[in-house]
This record gives structure tokens, C-alpha cells and sequence, in this order.
């Protein structure tokens, strides 16, 4: 029997678009940090077929990423996406996990992707994912070419309050140096204690006008973690990437929302011009979530665009 809460990213598709992905997309589990997680696969028949691993943020999960990875998988590409431990239809505790163990979930299904097919391998992650896609790849994830669509530190304090509803107060002297402080006291001594999602990030910013209606579905989908645990947040800032951005040497597309109310674009730019290595950088006029016809169109045109120029992978 269906729980109703697996069918509600149905509520946010047409009928045609539901009944494409029902055709289409698979059901796989991959075994990491000792949860099951649970996989979306959109894929070719040609095992050569370019692979793309899509990793969503802090407040999604695989399958509101429907549209995009169905016209990804119209162009040629099998899309593969996972659901990090905790979150979306994978198991493990829905509130307590650590930026380290997200990562350890990407590289864990990177590996088993690149067992399985035999093309090119890339990953992409959105928000709080962009950071994790880098990380993972820093950690020896076997990929051919990142995109990150934001792009974010888990070495910086700073970069863990500019996601945050106190961004604005990262501009204190001193203040980003207490919070760190605070935080790591405070997690020492009650790692599992609780707090709300929505009391962190401001939420109501994460759409543009044009995007409403997602929004106010987004608002009552049951998938969508609701609290995280202070052990969570302080893996935030105290999980640099084992590569620094300036030592990177992976061709990586770095995606920016101009109207991103919810995490100032600054901070992509920023985090971008750290970048070392065959780097390419994209505006898009959106929020910091977007959906719609035009949007999919013109982000798969630009992943689309920058993987085919990269050097492919034929067995």
C-alpha cells in the first residue's frame, strides 16, 4: 500500500509529466553510512550513456527534480537521484545527520553509479547540496566534471550564517567568531538536541514571485526535513572540503540565482572567483528555487551545454 505521503510529489506535476516519469523512472537502493538510501534512476539503455547524479539541498528531496532529470534523460542522459540519509524515501534519523555523513552518502553512490555504468560520471547539487557535490568530489568521488548550482564553504562560519536567517548579522565584528564558539560549545554538550528548520533558514525567500504556487505545496509536503540536530549544525562550518576551492583542478559549472532572496548571490560569486582549475560561471534570473517550462529549459540548456563540451568517457 502507498503511504500517502510517498505519492505527494505528485501534487506539484501535471498529469502528462506524472505519467512520463511513472514510465521511465526505477527504484534502486544503495547501502551508505549504514542506511538504505533510496535512488531515482532515469535510465538510457546504453550503459555508455553520460551519467548524471542529481543531489538535492537541505530542504528537498530526488523527486522534485522530475522535470529537469526527464528532459536531462530526453537529451541522452541517465539521470541517478539519490535521497540522503534521513531525508526524501531513504532511511536513517530524519533530524540528525552531519554534512560529513551527507557527503559520505554521494561518494558511496558515485562508486556504485560508476560500477554500474560505464560513460561519463558527473555530479550536480542545488543549495546545500552544491557544497556537498564539491566535498564529495574532494573526497575522492570518481567524477569527470561538477555542477553547482550555488556554491557553498563547510569550513566557513561565515558561509553557514549566510544560508541562515542571521546572514545579516555575519556582518558584526566578532559576531561569526561567537557564534562559532556557541555552537560548538552547545553541541558538545547536547549534540541531539533539536532544532526547528524553519526557525534557521527563511524559507519564505526561496521562491520568486513566479513560483508561488510551489511554495505553498512546498509549504504542506510531509518529505521535507522539519528540525536538524545541533551536532548538524555545527558540521555546517567544521567540514572543510578536503581540497580547498583554490586547489581545485575539476572542470566545474557554477550556477547562480540573481534573485535569490534566501542566500545573498554574493556568496556563489564569491565562493566562485576561490575556484581554481577549468571553471565556468552562469547567471540565471531565478530564486534560490525555481520550477516551470521556461526555468527547466534554460537550466538543462546550460548543464547540457557545459557537459557535451566536456571530454567523453566511452567505456
Amino acid at each position: 500500500m502507498t503511504h500517502p505521503r510517498d505519492a505527494y510529489w505528485k501534487t506539484y506535476l501535471d498529469a502528462d509529466v506524472i505519467a512520463r516519469c511513472e514510465a521511465v523512472r526505477r527504484d534502486a537502493i544503495v547501502e551508505s553510512t549504514g542506511v538504505a538510501l533510496q535512488v531515482d534512476l532515469y535510465e538510457q539503455t546504453d550503459p555508455k550513456a553520460p551519467v548524471l547524479i542529481v543531489n538535492h539541498g537541505g530542504g528537498g528531496y530526488s523527486r522534485l527534480f522530475v522535470e529537469p532529470a526527464l528532459e536531462l534523460h530526453r537529451r541522452g542522459y541517465t539521470v541517478v537521484a539519490p535521497n540522503q540519509r534521513g531525508q526524501g524515501y531513504s532511511a536513517g534519523d530524519r533530524e540528525d545527520f552531519t554534512i560529513g555523513e551527507l557527503v559520505e552518502n554521494i561518494v558511496d553512490v558515485t562508486i556504485w553509479a560508476r560500477l554500474r555504468y560505464s560513460g561519463s560520471l558527473y555530479l550536480l547539487g542545488g543549495s546545500i547540496g552544491s557544497g556537498l557535490v564539491y566535498n564529495a568530489a574532494a573526497s575522492g568521488a570518481p567524477v569527470d566534471a561538477l555542477i553547482c548550482h550555488n556554491l557553498y564553504d563547510f569550513g566557513r562560519i561565515g558561509d553557514s550564517l549566510a544560508l541562515s536567517r542571521f546572514a545579516a548579522l555575519g556582518r558584526v565584528p566578532g559576531f561569526s567568531a561567537m557564534m562559532a564558539a556557541l555552537l560548538k560549545g552547545l553541541s558538545a554538550v547536547m549534540p541531539g538536541q533539536r532544532v526547528p528548520f524553519g526557525a534557521l533558514g527563511n524559507f519564505k525567500a526561496m521562491v520568486d514571485d513566479r513560483d508561488q504556487r510551489f511554495f505553498a505545496l512546498w509549504r504542506n509536503d510531509p518529505l521535507p526535513i522539519r528540525a536538524v540536530t545541533l551536532r548538524y549544525l555545527r558540521s555546517t562550518f567544521t567540514t572543510p572540503a578536503r581540497i580547498p576551492f583554490e586547489r581545485n583542478m575539476l572542470p566545474i559549472l557554477v550556477i547562480n540565482p540573481t534573485r535569490d532572496r534566501m542566500v545573498s548571490p554574493a556568496v556563489t560569486r564569491q565562493n566562485f572567483l576561490r575556484l581554481g582549475g577549468p571553471v565556468a560561471y552562469a547567471e540565471i534570473d531565478y530564486g534560490h528555487w525555481a520550477t516551470g517550462a521556461a526555468f527547466v529549459a534554460e537550466y538543462v540548456a546550460l548543464v547540457d551545454g557545459f557537459l557535451t563540451r566536456q571530454p567523453r568517457r566511452t567505456g
